[in-house]
């Protein structure tokens, strides 16, 4: 009996020690088996960084070979605007011609022959002709004639008579002188004329 009991002893001890030396190995190749964190990481950072150099490796480098520059010059133009110096005549500044006082339209003359003419006129606007206002040549022949400027003030609805001295030129044919009221250089009312007709002749002082 106690021989049995020895023999199961001897066993169980043999068993245990064939477990425990299986364990050991286990354990050792278990650790054997599991490589360093530390070594891993290190590992798959560096296999990260070598993926992104050869990535960008890959892409395609743009190279400029041209530089843009503009295919035209802009022009700048300078526009000056002028006012204007000089009112334009009020609407209310009217002239009618009445009649001619002096030398009827195709009175005969001789070159050299001086002579006035006369018209008869009223201010038809609403507005006064003031002192300075002209009546002044306007196209033509002046016939030697010299602006008359007015020297007192003519009201609306008044007559006066303009009168202009003149001297008939040399030549021949009818010859037209033309005459009109001015205020700053601007004309207004009926144009009046002079008409005369040179015979080609001076006369005998």
């Amino acid at each position: 009996m106690k021989r049995r009991s020895a023999i199961v002893a001897a066993i169980l001890t043999a068993l245990a020690l064939i477990m425990a030396i299986i364990l050991r190995g286990s354990t050792e190749t278990l650790q054997n088996m599991m490589p360093n964190f530390s070594a891993v990481q290190t590992a798959a950072v560096a296999t990260f960084v070598s993926r992104l150099t050869q990535t960008a490796s890959a892409q395609p480098t743009f190279t400029s070979t041209s530089t843009l520059v503009p295919t035209s010059t802009p022009t700048f133009i300078n526009v000056n605007v002028t006012e204007a110096t000089i009112t334009p005549t009020p609407s209310c500044y009217r002239l009618r011609w009445i009649k001619d006082v002096t030398i009827p339209d195709f009175s005969k003359m001789h070159a050299g022959e001086t002579f006035t003419k006369t018209w008869q006129v009223s201010n038809s606007g609403t507005c006064a002709w003031q002192p300075g206002f002209q009546f002044a040549f306007y196209g033509g022949d002046p016939m030697g004639g010299s602006n008359y400027i007015l020297t007192q003030a003519v009201s609306p609805g008044e007559q006066m008579n303009l009168s202009i001295p003149m001297t008939a030129p040399s030549g021949a044919g009818i010859i037209i002188s033309t005459w009109r009221m001015s205020v700053n250089g601007w004309f207004f009312g009926d144009a009046l004329t002079v008409k005369i007709d040179l015979g080609g002749e001076t006369p005998t002082p």
